[in-house]
């Protein structure tokens, strides 16, 4: 099972928790900060996340590295989605999750984002979207080719046969 930061939850200034998205039930689940920081303290991966340390205390940073979170849609109330860094953030008001990759030759990206939709994207509308400053975590565009980040799931003929390195 696999897990996918998709946003923030704040009340006002303040954060109340995060909303993943778990692969095996193909569903979304609230988490609080101290969930996800035990979670990877235990060696667990959740996707979108690194363990960091601010003054001696442990601190979740987005995964820019590995799995090219780069910023983070925030809820601050009904119907409400912002970004945590606005001055980075996109024009455009989404932001994608890739979690699975499926085909051989006409490859099927599946993404999920922050209003908790499954949307499955070829890989031109992918790269399109892309190029037009869309954030999109789990892959990087590279030379026009997208590359599969670390825990993107790899499906071949519905068979999963491995996670992105």
């Amino acid at each position: 099972m696999c897990m996918y930061l998709t946003n923030g939850n704040f009340l006002g200034q303040r954060l109340i928790g995060y909303d993943m998205y778990e692969s095996k039930s193909k569903g979304f689940v609230g988490m609080s900060e101290k969930q996800i920081i035990n979670k990877l303290k235990a060696g667990e991966r959740v996707y979108g996340f690194v363990l960091g340390s601010e003054n001696d205390k442990d601190v979740l940073l987005l995964d820019a590295d590995n799995f090219n979170m780069t910023n983070l849609q925030i809820k601050s109330g009904v119907n409400t989605l912002s970004w945590s860094d606005e001055d980075s953030g996109s024009d455009m008001n989404i932001g994608l999750i890739v979690v699975s990759v499926s085909g051989d030759k006409k490859k099927v990206f599946e993404a999920v984002n922050a209003r908790h939709a499954r949307v499955e994207y070829s890989e031109d509308k992918l790269k399109m979207m892309m190029e037009l400053g869309v954030p999109v975590a789990g892959v990087k565009l590279e030379k026009n080719k997208l590359i599969i980040c670390e825990g993107v799931e790899v499906i071949n003929n519905g068979e999963e046969i491995s996670e992105g390195a």
